[in-house]
């Protein structure tokens, strides 16, 4: 299993927590063995690998699958959900297993269950300089934004003034005023110190993300049915556990933050989402979304528990 983070990250100790309970389920025929930090190579390098079965396993969002199926990033979309729910029915459908199965005939890399029980975030926030308490206070707005061509788009439509930095330029731009605002998972705000130059948090549920295990499927398929069923068994207790772990770190962090001055409240994205599916309904209109997208999106409110 290749990872991108350390093994003292609350993401290691979720992959560690799997590899645990693998070992346990499968009475031991089936060991995962953890390589963190991009040890064995960058994203897309052990992505080749995974596919050629050099490596089993990559861990991070499912968007990465869009090497062999580009309508994948179409997940991460900003304010498409409603909610978490919303993503995850949407994660469980036939539309999205569609989805990945285009990928997987492509690079014979699948994943291992549904997309979604591995929280990441656990959710996204926005922090700001002044407050942010309605869509109207995104106008002209200084926005930090990375690379992702999509989330420019959005957010400029949306009316800020978006600015695509790198992450470890976030604090001193906001700083000197070239931005005034980030948006971040919430895990995080407290070790990049945001909070000290842009105290306002507000919860935003932007887009939500999952830790997807990524396996190289005659891996998988080799397994026998009593392994296969210990694996599946593993993946969804660490789910679980992730939950748990995220959350309690999210609230341990704003409660930190709270107390030195930051201030935090949820707010009420229902008009981001109004203004978002108009966005994406003319997108759709010039064929720039693929096709059942926004219908399978819409199929998922309320269709799972």
């Amino acid at each position: 299993l290749a990872t991108k983070v350390t093994s003292e990250s609350p993401e290691g100790m979720v992959h560690q927590k799997f590899a645990d309970l693998v070992s346990e389920y499968t009475g031991g025929d089936v060991t995962v063995q953890i390589f963190p930090s991009e040890q064995l190579g960058d994203p897309q390098s052990v992505l080749e690998q995974v596919s050629s079965g050099i490596i089993d396993i990559f861990s991070d969002d499912v968007t990465y699958l869009e090497k062999w199926n580009k309508s994948i990033t179409w997940v991460g979309a900003p304010f498409i959900f409603d909610d978490r729910s919303h993503w995850s029915c949407f994660m469980a459908s036939d539309y999205f297993d569609g989805m990945v199965d285009a990928a997987t005939e492509e690079s014979g890399v699948t994943t291992i269950g549904n997309v979604g029980p591995l929280v990441r975030g656990p959710y996204r926030v926005i922090l700001s300089t002044d407050p942010i308490d309605s869509l109207d206070d995104v106008s002209n707005l200084k926005l930090r934004i990375w690379d992702n061509q999509l989330m420019v788009d959005i957010w400029t439509a949306m009316g800020a003034e978006v600015r695509v930095l790198g992450w470890t330029d976030v604090y001193q731009s906001i700083q000197t005023g070239i931005v005034e605002s980030v948006t971040a998972p919430a895990a995080l705000v407290e070790s990049m110190k945001f909070a000290e130059v842009a105290p306002n948090i507000r919860r935003t549920d932007e887009f939500n993300q999952a830790l997807a295990y990524m396996i190289n499927a005659d891996t998988l398929n080799g397994l026998s049915d009593a392994n296969k069923e210990g694996v599946m068994k593993a993946y969804v207790e660490a789910g679980e556990y992730s939950s748990e772990l995220m959350g309690s770190i999210a609230s341990e962090s704003f409660e930190r933050l709270i107390a030195a001055g930051a201030t935090y409240e949820e707010l009420d994205t229902g008009p981001f989402i109004e203004r978002a599916t108009a966005i994406y309904e003319d997108l759709a209109g010039k064929g720039e979304i693929p096709e059942g997208f926004l219908e399978a999106v819409d199929a998922a409110r309320g269709s799972c528990s």
